[in-house]
Order: structure tokens, then C-alpha cells, then sequence
């Protein structure tokens, strides 16, 4: 796993599929085992402005990683996603549902909305999501309302 983690630090070694086949193992991976070598390079790949929507969606279930490690780093990076670009990050959840329900928990605790209706508006308004991911856009925000404003 090493050796593969290390390839991350250039990309031009790895292709998509192998970028993202790391990925998916870096969720069930013991990250213990890791050395601090291997979790920096992980942070700063998963941190890069040129990620692309498969993989940041890939590391939105890392959040909910089975080893429950780093998730205050994971909470930065996806705040983060969005924060920097909006559109991307829905159609990245878009590819990973599932984990709305988590990442609502990241929102809150960090303050990113100040008025989500507002904040969903602005991204429907843009037309740049299809319809699916806007129906996803929708689902979060209606998960963030009724979980953190209850």
C-alpha cells in the first residue's frame, strides 16, 4: 500500500483508476499502519485544486473512514471542496449519496451556511448541475435543515 501511496505524489505515474482503486482502499485501510510519510502525501493530494469530481467524491467517504481517523483533517478538506467550488462538490456528492447524511455534521460544525436556502438558490440558479445533481444539491440541503436546525 506504500508503494501505491507514494505514487500519488505524481500523478502522471497513476492513472484514474488506480488513483480512485486507492482511494477506495484508503477507506477500509488501517490508517495506523500508515506512516506519516504516506498520510502527508495522501493530505496533499486529496487537497489539490486539479482533483477531479470521481476522485473527490472518493474522498468523501474517507470522512467516515472505518478506522474513524483524522476526520477533523477530512472535515477541513471536504469544507473546503465546497467552499472553493460549489458546483464540483455536488456533482461529487452526486457520485456518492450516500454520505450526505455525514457531511451535513461537517457543515455545521464549521459554520459554512449562513442561510442554506439562499446557498441553494445561488447553485440552482447557476444551471450548471443536472438535474440529478441538483436533486442532490436539494436532498443535503433539505438533511442540513431538518438535522442541524432542529
Amino acid at each position: 500500500m506504500s508503494k501505491k501511496i507514494s505514487e500519488l505524489s505524481n500523478k502522471t505515474n497513476l492513472s484514474l483508476k488506480d488513483r480512485l482503486k486507492i482511494l477506495e482502499e484508503l477507506y477500509w485501510a488501517d490508517w495506523n499502519e500508515l506512516s506519516l510519510e504516506d498520510i502527508d502525501i495522501i493530505f496533499e493530494h486529496l487537497s489539490s485544486d486539479d482533483l477531479g469530481i470521481q476522485e473527490m467524491s472518493k474522498t468523501l467517504s474517507l470522512y467516515n473512514n472505518i478506522s474513524g481517523a483524522y476526520i477533523e483533517k477530512f472535515a477541513h478538506i471536504i469544507a473546503n471542496y465546497y467552499i472553493n467550488d460549489r458546483i464540483k462538490f455536488f456533482k461529487a456528492l452526486n457520485l456518492n449519496r450516500d454520505e450526505a447524511i455525514h457531511l451535513v455534521y461537517i457543515f455545521r460544525s464549521k459554520n459554512i451556511f449562513e442561510d442554506e436556502e439562499k446557498e441553494y438558490k445561488e447553485i440552482e440558479s447557476t444551471n450548471q448541475l443536472s438535474d440529478e445533481e441538483l436533486e442532490a444539491a436539494q436532498n443535503f440541503f433539505t438533511m442540513y435543515k431538518t438535522i442541524c436546525n432542529t
